[in-house]
């Protein structure tokens, strides 16, 4: 959705920073944004936290990252998301040293068809290639230098905290310990 009057359209952010609720292994990862006394919050899955926060990282490295603006309050809770986000862009305005990230909605995909007889290949080909036309909410944030510096600290140390991972494998080893596909 491209509407330019999108509730979740951030220029000036106090904090914009990942966070997740619960124990390592049952986990809920989230991004938190605030702006004075509004706090919009996003639900998301671990693995785009972890891209979101390298490549924050390595932009602002690249863009000649000031000392990162760190927030010190953290998650505010209670933390009750908006929506599930899909994808994630970036773009950067180099020149202004802007960073523009865009958090669009998670929309479940629901293809209505009906099989009969004469249901073909030509008929699946079709099913796979048609376009999905529902499109959900996007949020935009637009973020400084030292912004996406303090995300990219802020989700490395968030994704340390968590299970360690195996060193055969990379998956989580969990406290009763894990199946080591390697050791089969």
């Amino acid at each position: 959705m491209s509407d330019m009057n999108s509730p979740f359209e951030f220029e000036q952010l106090d904090a914009f920073i990942p966070g997740a609720l619960g124990e390592p292994g049952n986990r809920v990862f989230y991004l938190q944004a605030r702006h004075g006394e509004q706090v919009v919050s996003f639900r998301l899955e671990k693995e785009q936290v972890g891209m979101l926060g390298r490549y924050l990282g390595q932009l602002a490295s690249n863009m000649g990252s000031p000392d990162p603006e760190r927030d010190i309050a953290g998650l505010i809770e209670p933390v009750l998301p908006e929506w599930v986000v899909g994808t994630i862009s970036v773009g950067v305005d180099e020149e202004s040293g802007i960073i523009q990230v865009t958090a669009e909605e998670l929309v479940p995909e629901e293809i209505e068809f009906e099989v009969d007889d004469d249901f073909t290949e030509a008929d699946i080909e079709e099913l796979l290639e048609a376009e999905d036309t529902s499109m959900g909410e996007q949020a935009k944030f637009t973020l400084r230098i030292a912004q996406a510096a303090a995300f990219a600290e802020a989700a490395e140390e968030l994704l340390s905290s968590g299970r360690p991972p195996c060193r055969l494998c990379g998956r989580p080893i969990g406290i009763e310990g894990h199946n080591c596909p390697r050791w089969n």
